[in-house]
């Protein structure tokens, strides 16, 4: 495949030459919830279990609100032992929401676990008290008791006090229509600008951002991907400029008397630590001559990755590390990156071929510099690409070679 870089002419050349619940209505929040780009919340349940935003959902459930006139899904997650955070509209204001009608609560429920699309029935419920330990209008937010909850299994989120910064890929996970646990990661990340006032009707700053949610996300947890914590608490969006808006997770924290920010663990090495997830995210799935093609790629650190795009004919185009932002994201785990506001971009050309193409890295302890080894494992991973084996792992004569793709197609 070819890209034209920007900035660059010389390296543009270097590229192009290498070969749940029945009717509920939906919460929708003070505004329409957006689908910026078309709907990429994806059910989390078809991602592996080791994958660190699969880990971080075990502490985000559906706040299940009975009321007088029917019911009502949000989200809400674990912040301690005892606490949930989730949206004041939705706690208590959906008894103040002229479109809904409710006048009295009936009950509120805590669904936890709810990971298979249709198996509500599988997932752990825990009663909340519904009258708010704390609350806040202004800052649509609200922390709700609840009692029961083996911590071990729906461990609570971390939260962070970060200014949030443009262009830094988010993930958002949550409960949309009260379905089963989705997330949104494709495309996710913070506006240009990431803050800026509160749309009409609030009050206040609001943290923007690009990530696809539906009624039943309000609530949900505004993750920072780098870091792992909690940056903002998702609770509304505005279709006719396709953006979406959460309440800074500085704000709540400056004025909360409950939310606290963990310290760090201690940062030692464990002994024989598990091996590191590869994790490759591409946006748009589908994109034309003259759009361009963003990756966020997870590796281990220590690794350098070897990035390929193959074509639909298997031709294989390598993509030189140069073009990449790199992001220490901690002493485990390096990213690399080509999103909207890096320096270079990855142009879809004319003469670039039609049709589905993926696109990935191979990584290996000890690296696959060497054009034999490279030319080897790659011989590997097409195959198991063709199976439709998009991560994994091949051995070559060097040892073990772990590979992260994922698929787009150009139009």
């Amino acid at each position: 495949m070819s890209f034209a870089v920007r900035l660059t002419a010389a390296l543009t050349a270097a590229l192009t030459a290498a070969p749940l619940v029945a009717g509920p209505v939906p919460l929708e929040g003070f505004q329409t919830e957006v689908s910026v780009t078309g709907y990429n919340n994806e059910p989390i349940n078809t991602y592996s279990e080791n994958a660190d935003f699969r880990k971080l959902g075990r502490g985000v459930g559906m706040l299940q609100i009975v009321h007088d006139a029917g019911q009502n899904p949000c989200t809400a997650f674990l912040v301690d032992d005892t606490h949930l955070l989730t949206n004041h509209h939705c706690i208590p204001g959906v008894l103040k929401d002229p479109r809904i009608g409710a006048t009295k609560l009936i009950s509120l429920t805590w669904v936890a676990g709810f990971l298979e699309p249709g198996r509500a029935d599988e997932a752990r419920r825990f009663s909340v008290n519904p009258d708010p330990v704390e609350t806040s209008a202004e800052l649509d937010y609200t922390i709700l008791e609840v009692t029961g909850v083996p911590t071990d299994l729906f461990p609570p989120l971390p939260l962070t006090d970060l200014d949030a910064t443009e262009g830094m890929p988010y993930w958002i996970i949550g409960h949309p229509l009260g379905k089963s646990q989705h997330i949104s990661r494709e495309g996710c990340r913070a506006a240009r600008p990431p803050i800026g006032p509160a749309p009409e009707v609030q009050d206040g700053v609001r943290l923007r951002h690009l990530c696809d949610t539906l009624g039943g996300n309000s609530g949900s947890p505004i993750i920072d991907s780098s870091s792992r914590k909690v940056i903002g608490l998702h609770n509304s969006g505005i279709e006719k400029i396709g953006v979406n808006f959460g309440i800074p997770m500085a704000e709540i924290l400056a004025v909360s008397k409950v939310l606290k920010i963990q310290p760090d663990p201690d940062p030692r090495p464990t002994p024989d630590p598990k091996p590191l997830s590869l994790i490759m995210t591409l946006f748009p799935k589908e994109l034309g001559v003259g759009q361009e093609l963003s990756i966020v790629a997870d590796v281990p650190t220590g690794c350098t990755p070897a990035f390929v795009d193959i074509s639909p004919n298997r031709k294989l185009t390598p993509i030189p590390l140069e073009v990449f932002e790199k992001v220490e994201l901690n002493t485990l785990q390096t990213r690399y990156q080509v999103t909207a506001t890096s320096t270079y971009g990855l142009e879809i050309q004319q003469e670039d071929e039609k049709g589905p193409h993926n696109i990935g890295y191979l990584c290996s302890p000890s690296g696959v510099a060497d054009a034999a080894q490279l030319k080897a494992a790659l011989r590997l991973v097409v195959a198991a690409l063709a199976q439709g084996k998009l991560d994994g792992t091949v051995t070559i004569d060097s040892g073990p070679v772990g590979y992260s793709f994922g698929t787009y197609v150009v139009k």
